[in-house]
């Protein structure tokens, strides 16, 4: 059950990636992450209180509350901003370089390191990477694949989701789950909705608008669901496990992006999506 509730919750991440492709490139990011984080707020505060969780008790460690705030918010404008500019089959292989940015927060946190097999993910990691600039001629390109803004921000959102997630295994492990994503929600909120009246203030009204609202509601459901569900699968098997299945979405962005939306090289990011899906798994699953 586990391995299911991890896939789909994979396949609702490259979702999300496709709205804003598809139907969201033209909206404000900051619009995108407050509906995002609005429907969260409501989803994780009623989850919280349904189960009984305290929410005075993320507050008791406000440092690390304030720091995964800061953190999803750089991920989640960058992801925005590069899942719109740019090619999500390029996007997605690269958020699964993450569990790579997590070493370092890790050994920080917890004092461990990757050993034998986790070593063995970093270079596939590194490998896969590499392939997402293969053109038709499969020769590398790094020149050609880091000018690109989109294989910027992907990155800028990896390291952050990699510290973001240290952060977060901490924080779980002591206050649970819904009680602290509400806490983080709750900051988010008004923070995102005042960036939003300084820089474009007719952006929010916008969104508000029928063409606008649907794909909005469309790209937060999808958030909330995906989150839900792999957070239900950590319930039910090791976190190890969930992970590395939650990097398939990486491969699920290159077959959206060739099929809805004609991105070209499908053979050479399709091998670097699976080459870095392995790597992450390789990582994840090392001891």
């Amino acid at each position: 059950m586990w391995f299911g509730l991890s896939l789909v919750g994979a396949l609702f991440q490259a979702g999300q990636y496709t709205v804003v492709k598809g139907w969201g490139r033209h909206l404000h990011p900051f619009t995108i992450m407050l509906w995002t984080q609005a429907f969260s707020l409501a989803a994780f505060g009623a989850w919280a209180r349904l189960a009984g969780h305290s929410f005075a008790a993320p507050w008791r460690h406000a440092g690390w509350v304030l720091a995964g705030v800061g953190l999803a918010g750089v991920m989640n404008y960058l992801i925005v901003r590069a899942s719109a500019r740019g090619d999500i089959s390029i996007v997605g292989p690269i958020l699964a370089l993450s569990p790579i940015a997590s070493i370092a927060p890790d050994w920080w946190l917890t004092g461990a390191l990757p050993h034998g097999l986790g070593w063995v993910g970093v270079g596939a990691s590194v490998l896969g990477t590499l392939s997402l600039s293969r053109g038709e001629t499969w020769s590398f390109d790094l020149r050609r694949l880091f000018a690109r803004e989109d294989v910027l921000c992907a990155l800028g959102a990896a390291a952050s989701l990699g510290v973001l997630s240290a952060v977060d295994r901490k924080m779980t492990t002591l206050v649970g789950v819904p009680a602290y994503l509400f806490a983080i929600y709750l900051l988010q909120v008004p923070l995102t909705a005042a960036l939003i009246g300084l820089r474009s203030p007719e952006a929010l009204a916008r969104s508000f608008e029928a063409g606008n609202a649907a794909p909005l509601t469309v790209h937060a459901l999808f958030g909330v669901a995906g989150n839900a569900l792999l957070l239900t699968a950590l319930m039910l098997a090791p976190a190890a496990y969930v992970n590395s299945v939650r990097r398939v979405s990486s491969v699920f962005s290159v077959v959206l992006g060739a099929s809805l939306f004609g991105e070209p090289g499908i053979s050479g990011r399709l091998v670097g999506a699976l080459l870095t899906v392995l790597g992450a798994a390789c990582l994840l699953l090392a001891p």
